[in-house]
């Protein structure tokens, strides 16, 4: 849309000149998000360090009607950081600071910049009162944890490895401080369990930046287990692996964390510098980690093995230490990166499905990929029941990226077909819009409309995104 030269000055005089980018060339950094589908270039991406300068910068958007895009480390799936309508793209990676670890209230308070990581590293290097003290950790953990913020995380309702436990981002915010389009600063929840009234902090999570600005969180923070096992299960097709999920939640068993990857995926991981001993021969596997006493983890990691041998593992194996299962969850956490190895290009699916039908969406994603021509990796999140499909592609090849996109589309609508829904983490954004309908009907989408213009009533906060033009 084009700036004028008073509103650049007016930014610069708020962030300082070192802290805003104006140079067509450095802009293209931020024309896209880690999806690398679509791209779309702001105007100026200003990098403010409190949340006084946030809304400073925000009431400059507001009088003059400019679209607002809040952005962290880039690393939406969704499109979900592209500015459609070009305007400012606020990066909060500058504000990146931990600012309270409060052990007591079990609570630990960020700026939205704080790489996730972060907040569990911090909480290691505590002095705890008693030797024996297992220590705190932040259980909200994405694959994109080593460079993904807290901000970012919020704004998509991220979920991880961990989350058939511990639940998604919301679940693990306490409080929220944002600033609202015009640029007023507002407090939501707190270090409590439970606010009365509405939930604000939850109407805000996952609103994809379309509402406010977080710049500050509180965080649920959780103690480390006496004891926890790691198990690595190989199976000679993906079937069995999806039945396997569904027998071991079946038997009552709520594992810490049960992930899904298939022989692409594996062969990938192992392809490259991030191996970690994973078997490459097997069609699928199962990584699954519980938790607890030590008897008690020993106890339900035995019932585990007993079902995943009866479900069709050809090889279950315990992590013999710490070190081993660290090598297995590091290979895992890089499957996204190790895609690389196996083809020059990419979309990452995320759709969620009933766990049930485990086995039934598996088989009709191989369908997709051979109907279409195209090799399907999947690594998923296999206790939720969220697929990430990985569809490989030669954008160098004319149509190829359009025939993934409508390979993922098909794959979207499947999910939606067998009782699921088109994200599970990644957000709906730019990117899947246009398949909300599939959700909600005219009046439910026109709800969450005006429950967005409550908040935002002149629509500069991420416009053109989740809702269809």
């Amino acid at each position: 849309m084009g700036l004028s030269k008073a509103i650049i000055e007016k930014l610069i005089s708020i962030v300082g000149e070192s802290n805003i980018i104006t140079d067509d060339v450095e802009l293209l950094v931020y024309e896209a998000d880690g999806s690398f589908v679509y791209t779309a270039k702001p105007d100026v991406v200003v990098f403010p360090r409190s949340t006084e300068e946030v809304t400073r910068v925000v009431r400059v958007a507001w009088e003059n009607r400019v679209p607002i895009v809040g952005r962290g480390s880039g690393t939406s799936l969704s499109g979900g950081a592209l500015p459609i309508e070009g305007g400012i793209v606020i990066s909060l990676a500058r504000m990146n600071r931990v600012l309270e670890l409060d052990v007591e209230n079990e609570t630990a308070t960020v700026e939205a910049g704080v790489i996730n990581l972060w907040v569990s590293d911090a909480l290691a290097k505590l002095n705890y009162q008693y030797p024996i003290d297992p220590g705190y950790y932040f259980p909200a953990d994405p694959g994109s944890q080593r460079v993904s913020t807290i901000g970012g995380n919020i704004s998509h309702n991220a979920g991880g490895v961990k989350c058939f436990k511990y639940g998604v981002t919301v679940n693990n915010v306490r409080g929220l401080k944002v600033v609202l389009p015009n640029g007023e600063v507002r407090s939501f929840g707190g270090k409590v369990v439970e606010s009365p009234g509405y939930d604000v902090v939850g109407i805000i999570s996952g609103s994809e930046g379309t509402m406010a600005i977080v710049t500050e969180a509180t965080l649920r923070i959780v103690s480390n287990y006496e004891s926890v096992k790691t198990i690595l299960a190989a199976f000679n097709s993906v079937e069995d692996a999806g039945l396997a999920v569904s027998r071991i939640i079946s038997a009552g068993i709520r594992p810490v964390a049960l992930e899904f990857m298939d022989r692409i995926a594996v062969n990938a991981i192992e392809a490259g510098p991030w191996g970690g001993g994973l078997p490459t021969d097997a069609e699928a596997i199962l990584l699954i980690d519980v938790e607890g006493s030590e008897p008690g983890a020993n106890s339900e990691a035995n019932r585990m093995i007993e079902i995943l041998k009866s479900s069709g593992a050809y090889m279950v194996k315990l992590a013999k230490d710490r070190a081993e299962a660290n090598r297995w969850w590091g290979a895992r956490k890089q499957a996204f990166g190790a895609m690389g190895f196996v083809g020059p290009n990419y979309i990452t699916g995320d759709g969620t499905i009933p766990r049930k039908k485990l086995p039934e969406a598996l088989r009709r994603i191989r369908e997709v990929g051979n109907k279409y021509g195209f090799r399907i990796a999947n690594v998923f999140h296999a206790g939720d029941g969220n697929l990430h499909p990985l569809i490989l592609y030669d954008e160098r090849k004319p149509g190829e990226r359009e025939r993934a996109l409508q390979a993922e589309d098909e794959i979207l609508r499947m999910c939606v077909e067998i009782g699921g829904t088109i994200t599970g983490e990644h957000g709906v954004g730019y990117h899947k819009k246009h398949l909300i309908g599939l959700l909600y009907t005219d009046y439910e989408l026109n709800v969450m409309k005006k429950v967005k213009s409550v908040f935002d009533p002149l629509g500069i906060m991420n416009p053109g995104k989740i809702f269809p033009q």
